[in-house]
């Protein structure tokens, strides 16, 4: 019996629907998925980052713009921490989500298979295996990097002492650090400009790392001003510290140094 157009139809849709059921998500899937999105946010966000590498299977790939790095073991993969993990593709897991019905679309919708997940617009792969989900590569996106915080930055006076001021911009969860070379008995000031309540200042003295209390003038906010003699002569750290969600836009600012 030769096969009529109706049954060809047929069999075609069934190859299709085959092909392409591997794509979608069951409940177990997309919930497993959700899970493991969760508990390796909880670890960056608690800087555990051997937790993190327990949830990659090696060897990792990672794509940095064409140049394939290979991640061979969790000891290399923290030696290479800021390539394989910069904060980019922290905020692409982060603002991932299963796409659910009558819910707001996420700005990355996780796709689930059989085999495992997409996060960040497929830029990380995680596949299923025996010991679970596990990333397997990793995408890096355009321009990663630029949120990582920069080196700490010596202060210039004109003539040893007097004013400089500094612009900044800070991301993820960088601190900004400006180093001040100063003798005790030396007054020392800062003034931070910053829109809203994202950022603050703080003075640290050279041994001990002890965050230094400050005079503050009266009706002044002691988050973002800081005046005081120094206790001993040495190089004070002066701290900017972002205070905005992890994934938030960057912060701007203006600091001004005064040694007198």
């Amino acid at each position: 019996m030769r096969p009529t157009a109706l049954t060809c139809v047929c069999v075609c849709l069934v190859c299709v629907a085959r092909l392409f059921g591997s794509a979608q998500a069951t409940p177990v899937q997309a919930r497993d998925a959700e899970a493991f999105r969760v508990k390796l946010l909880d670890g960056f966000a608690r800087g555990d980052r051997r937790a993190v590498a327990a949830m990659v299977r090696y060897r990792l790939t990672v794509d940095a713009g064409g140049l394939i790095v290979p991640v061979v073991s969790p000891a290399s993969l923290l030696q290479m921490w800021d390539v394989v993990f910069p904060p980019e593709v922290r905020c692409m897991i982060e603002q991932s989500a299963i796409l659910r019905q009558g819910e707001p679309a996420p700005k990355y919708a996780i796709t689930v298979d059989s085999t495992g997940a997409f996060f960040g617009d497929g830029r990380v792969r995680v596949d299923r295996g025996a010991d679970g989900l596990k990333i397997t590569r990793l995408v890096l996106p355009p321009g990663y990097g630029s949120g990582l915080a920069g080196k700490p930055r010596k202060v210039l006076f004109t003539w040893g002492k007097g004013l400089a001021t500094y612009r900044g911009r800070l991301s993820a969860d960088n601190v900004d650090v400006y180093l001040v070379q100063a003798r005790a008995g030396d007054l020392l000031s800062t003034d931070l400009s910053v829109r809203a309540e994202r950022a603050s200042v703080r003075v640290v003295q050279p041994t001990g790392n002890r965050i230094l209390p400050a005079a503050t003038p009266a009706g002044s906010d002691a988050r973002r001003t800081w005046a005081g003699r120094v206790p001993e002569n040495g190089e004070y750290r002066v701290e900017v510290a972002r205070h905005a969600a992890y994934c938030d836009p960057p912060v701007t600012y203006q600091l001004k140094v005064r040694l007198d």
